[in-house]
């Protein structure tokens, strides 16, 4: 075995070949982030009888980050990616990548690495079984001099979401999929269109529609919204990959079109009318007139509602939207943001809707709805999130977590560079 740096095509040559991967190990990401100006390095492992012979093993996407002015600091998230389960690979892997920092990156004092190895499998919420890989590679992380991170993502910004929220759709047509869900998502995805509301597919050039809507949350979740560094590399990834594998999707609210929708049925609910009151008195007949007659009080009610929107708001109004990434064989729906004032119009989750048929018009295989906090209780903060992707009926997936491999150990404890 050799450890070798990658060029960029070995690399994504390797990592086509692989059974999963995240964004921040995606050739793409690297490429996105030496658009705006970081510096990335891939490196991997080979091994053959020759060299001419010898095919990639392992390999892992590094990103440099400035650490105290001088120095610096490795991130390889989610990743290496590398068998596991081979012990020997493992130890090599690590060992040659301090070797190979300490020649070549001088002024790296350590690495944060949180790879998809699971800690724990699950059933929904519920864990019903340990990961005996994920009890050694602990084991083996810390026999290397690795610390383990013992934060989340939301107490501190530079640790990675080890919890996420997936559905196995594999196989599945949208209506075999559709079939899966929880009743009420069920039926709310079979309602596409009501309320006014389409989605759309925007290019990177509209990227400030999203982010004004993820501002939105951010403000009202006290969570945090977009860096202009952030903003950049999501337009240039979604430059690098393309609009078949990069959707920006955002729900147009048009009080005009539902307005439209509202008088259509008015007056198919007179027709209606008409037919059941010309029909002989029945039971069921007087219970379908008076179903209808409490119909029309509602829709005047929706009627006002739109016209004050529109009136207020104007027409094709952004108020949902995700930011989603294909990557391998699942969907990543990596950021969301939603304008609370238009809540109401968006019961049918038309954006989560749209992405659900778009991975299985695609023959993607899981629906990766990203992270939730690993707290399954209501006192989460993400407690209302949760409760929408558990309708889902899919399951929690629980990775090791995040762990700092120190390349100059003294001097990265000193400097902070390992908590």
């Amino acid at each position: 075995m050799r450890f070798v740096r990658l060029t960029a095509d070995a690399y994504a040559t390797f990592m086509s070949t692989v059974e999963r991967q995240f964004v921040p190990q995606m050739p793409e990401y690297g490429l996105a982030r030496q658009t705006d100006g970081h510096e990335v390095e891939y490196v991997g492992v080979v091994d053959g009888p020759t060299e001419d012979s010898e095919k990639v093993i392992g390999a892992g996407l590094l990103l440099f980050q400035p650490w105290k002015k001088f120095f610096q600091r490795g991130l390889m998230n989610y990743g290496p990616t590398l068998d596991w389960e081979n012990k020997e690979l493992v130890n090599f892997f690590f060992t040659e990548l301090t070797a190979f920092l300490r020649k070549n990156h001088p002024k790296v004092l350590a690495v944060s690495i949180c790879p998809l190895v699971p800690k724990n499998f699950y059933e929904d919420i519920h864990v019903v079984e340990k990961s005996k890989l994920g009890e050694d590679v602990d084991i083996q992380f810390r026999s290397l001099g690795m610390t383990r991170i013992d934060k989340e993502f939301y107490e501190q910004p530079d640790i990675q979401i080890r919890y996420i929220y997936t559905k196995n759709i594999a196989g599945m047509s949208f209506e075999e999929a559709t079939a899966t869900l929880s009743k009420g998502l069920r039926r709310r995805f079979h309602n596409e269109g009501r309320y006014g509301v389409e989605v759309r597919f925007l290019p990177p050039e509209e990227f400030d529609v999203f982010e004004q809507l993820h501002e939105s949350t951010a403000e009202r979740t006290k969570m945090a919204g977009i860096t202009s560094s952030s903003e950049n590399l999501y337009r240039n990834l979604m430059k690098e990959l393309g609009p078949e594998r990069a959707f920006l999707s955002v729900a147009y609210l048009s009080p005009v079109r539902y307005l439209e929708q509202i008088r259509a049925e008015r007056e198919e609910l007179k027709e209606r009318l008409a037919v059941l009151e010309a029909r002989r008195p029945t039971k069921a007949r007087d219970r379908d007139i008076d179903q209808v007659n409490k119909r029309f009080p509602l829709l005047d009610e929706q009627e006002a509602t739109a016209q004050q929107t529109l009136d207020e708001y104007g027409d094709n109004i952004p108020f949902n939207s995700a930011l989603s990434f294909v990557a391998g064989k699942e969907i990543i729906l990596l950021l969301g943001g939603m304008d609370k004032r238009f809540n109401s119009y968006g019961r049918d989750y038309p954006v989560e809707r749209a992405m659900f048929k778009l991975a299985c018009d695609m023959g993607l295989e899981v629906y990766n709805t990203f992270g939730v906090s690993g707290v399954f209780d209501e006192t989460a903060v993400d407690a209302p999130v949760l409760a929408f992707k558990r309708w889902l009926n899919g399951n929690v997936e629980e990775f090791i977590g995040t762990y700092v491999l120190p390349i100059h150990p003294r001097l990265a404890k000193q400097l902070g560079a390992i908590s």
